[in-house]
């Protein structure tokens, strides 16, 4: 049996993040357990003939100060402000800025609703409204609806008729809040910025995501523990005991393996919440063959365009490394919140339908040599409409559970810098509080 002062079920990057953190604060008796052989969850780059595939998220903004302490190199993505949408059977360009809204994607009449958004002052009609709701309301119907199928394509593979604007672009609301206006907000950070504040660029971690999966996981040493699962967490005598493949006791517990897999773990009143979460399924494509994508980060497929596609990353573009000399490399995110049914369908359907929508999106004969099909069925979180009402019901359930705590990106952001935000906003509080028992 092992005895520990926090027990960190989940060696994913929350987990591990987690586990780097609270060493960060002076925690060392910590013990973060996978399940799974190596550590890295869904963030682990699959190596194949050459071309190094990333099944979840591959680049992530500068970092937050508990990613930079890891030793792991980060290289700017080349291009990375290039993005482009398909939409009329063809790639238009669409500026990193507010002049988004002048790209050849909106027609000029909704251009003109679009900028007409700095003096609309119709206010909300609740405290949380759908991401459909929110952008009509702020940029007309056309351009709104527009505008909001892409972020939702781009961040959450989403539905933006049910994804909550506050929840799930938090930023957007609070444009709206402190300017009157989401343009005239942005216009006001973006000269900020210029002023001496650096814009957060995409980074490309060298070597893959596992390498940083595998960095964290060195820093902790011992205290990582892979190929051990557990089965289930419940209170005793004061603390929290882990029953799996070894009994372990913790005085404090975090659960950073996604509230699925958490409701499982826990009693039948905290998991029923747990169980309330809302995610997407999604299945992500890596295509490889002869040839060079388009330049830039990638592109969004337009709700016209009536592809099962939600996005090309333009892999091999913005990271060289990720291809051998000659060849084109592709990430296709499918299916998502609008079509779930995708994610379960065979590798030759997957790689014929999706194949030939990425062929038409970079230009050219559907001609790929290397495939990599990785279908994620729990998928990507969805923060819709009653997430921030469900995670106050999540905090009022923990409470009542002192010395369990949940972490990751089904809770309070899905991009890796939201993961380590949390992980180090977890880790402050349990350095802060004396151990449970």
């Amino acid at each position: 049996m092992t005895s520990v002062r926090v027990a960190v079920v989940g060696g994913g990057l929350a987990g591990l993040l987690t586990g780097v953190a609270l060493l960060d604060d002076g925690v060392d008796d910590v013990l973060v357990v996978e399940r799974e052989p190596v550590p890295g969850g869904v963030a682990r780059t699959i190596r194949r003939g050459g071309f190094e595939v990333e099944p979840a998220v591959g680049t992530l903004l500068r970092p937050h100060p508990l990613l930079a302490s890891l030793d792991c190199e980060l290289v700017p993505a080349h291009d990375a402000a290039v993005r482009h949408v398909f939409t009329r059977g063809r790639l238009v360009p669409l500026p990193a800025s507010p002049m988004a809204l002048l790209s050849p994607v909106l027609p000029w009449w909704a251009k003109l609703r679009a900028l007409a958004e700095v003096g609309v002052r119709r206010r909300a009609a609740g405290p949380d409204e759908t991401l459909d709701e929110f952008m009509t309301r702020r940029f007309g119907r056309r351009a709104g609806r527009a505008i909001a199928w892409l972020a939702a394509s781009g961040v959450f593979a989403g539905d933006p008729g049910r994804l909550s604007a506050r929840a799930a672009f938090p930023a957007l609301p609070a444009l709206e809040a402190d300017a009157g206006s989401v343009i005239r907000g942005a216009v006001r950070r973006r000269r900020a910025a210029s002023s001496g504040q650096a814009r957060p660029a995409p980074l490309v971690p060298v070597g893959g995501m596992s390498a940083l999966a595998d960095a964290a996981a060195a820093r902790l040493g011992p205290r990582f523990r892979a190929a051990a699962a557990v089965d289930s967490v419940r209170h005793e005598d004061g603390g929290w005991v882990l029953e799996g493949d070894e009994r372990i006791t913790a005085a404090e517990v975090v659960l950073a393996c996604g509230p699925p897999a958490a409701a499982r773990l826990v009693d039948a009143d905290l998991g029923a919440v747990l169980g309330q979460a809302v995610a997407a399924p999604v299945v992500v494509l890596g295509l490889g063959g002869r040839g060079a994508a388009p330049p830039g980060f990638g592109a969004l497929v337009g709700r016209d365009a009536g592809m099962v596609s939600r996005g090309v990353l333009f892999e091999s573009s913005y990271a060289p490394g990720r291809a051998p000399a000659g060849q084109v490399l592709l990430r296709v995110i499918a299916g998502g919140a609008t079509l779930p049914d995708v994610a379960g369908w065979h590798d030759q359907r997957l790689t014929e339908v999706v194949g030939g929508e990425a062929a038409r999106i970079v230009g050219g004969e559907p001609s790929w040599e290397f495939t990599e099909v990785v279908r994620h069925p729990v998928g990507i979180p969805q923060y819709v409409v009653g997430h921030g009402d469900w995670l106050a019901e999540l905090d009022r359930k923990l409470a009542d559970r002192p010395g369990l705590h949940v972490t990751g990106w089904g809770y309070r952001g899905v991009g890796v810098n939201h993961v380590a935000a949390d992980a180090a906003a977890t880790a402050a509080r349990l350095a802060g509080q004396e151990p449970a028992g």
